[in-house]
């Protein structure tokens, strides 16, 4: 195996036990909202963006080389169509929001129950810095991983749809500490509409803006709204 590919999978390692492993042990253990804080949210998302990004960022350093510039556009941070991208991000996620209403009020109408107790402890955590620093950073850290990393890689082995497929899997099982299935179903179905978005534009400015902008309106409804 090639020096190069067997680091960047070591690297790979890291993330993948921080996403997965650890929310497994915190849902074992119990450690839930009691621990939530303004400032504990903002150090998880600043560790998030450290691991998550930094790691598919030194992955791509060690596959290709190059600096910042070269590993920005390997990971599909593009100047050309960045507006149409931001554009139709932003479309699609209200669209989508919409759709998850629906389900929501549906599912509801049927007596199953789609509170979940930490997300919205989470959400009562966030104050006005934090209302665009959140889906800010989430976002960010999450697409550049999941999407411009992951999905992209997997894309040239096995082609977009299944890149797309497994990539929006991982994205919901990584939401499996909030305990609810819901919390798997939804994001991984968002999942699929961030994916369709970055094999469409090839730019991760597109999935970006889209989760940050669902992240964003669901926090500043709760916030304003409730």
């Amino acid at each position: 195996m090639d020096s190069r590919k067997f680091m960047a999978g070591m690297i790979l390692i890291i993330p993948f036990f921080y996403i997965y492993g650890l929310s497994v042990i915190s849902l074992a253990m119990g450690i839930g909202e009691s621990f939530i804080t303004p400032s504990a949210l903002f150090l998880s998302l600043v560790i998030n963006l450290v691991v998550m990004a930094g790691s598919s960022m030194l992955c791509i350093h060690i596959l290709y080389g190059g600096g910042l510039a070269n590993i920005a556009r390997r990971l599909y941070f593009k100047k050309d169509g960045a507006l149409h991208s931001v554009a139709m991000g932003i479309f699609t996620a209200v669209s989508f929001l919409f759709l998850i209403g629906i389900l929501a009020y549906a599912l509801q109408s049927m007596g199953y129950g789609t509170e979940n107790e930490m997300a919205e402890e989470i959400v009562e955590n966030v104050n006005i810095p934090l209302l665009f620093v959140v889906p800010f950073l989430s976002a960010l850290s999450e697409e550049i991983f999941f999407r411009a990393f992951l999905q992209m890689r997997m894309a040239k082995l096995y082609g977009q749809p299944l890149a797309i497929f497994v990539s929006s899997i991982l994205f919901g099982v990584a939401h499996v500490m909030y305990g609810n299935p819901m919390q798997i179903f939804i994001p991984f179905l968002m999942g699929i509409m961030l994916g369709y978005l970055m094999m469409k534009n090839e730019n991760v400015l597109a999935p970006f803006s889209a989760h940050f902008a669902f992240n964003f309106i669901q926090i500043a409804v709760f916030i304003f709204y409730t």
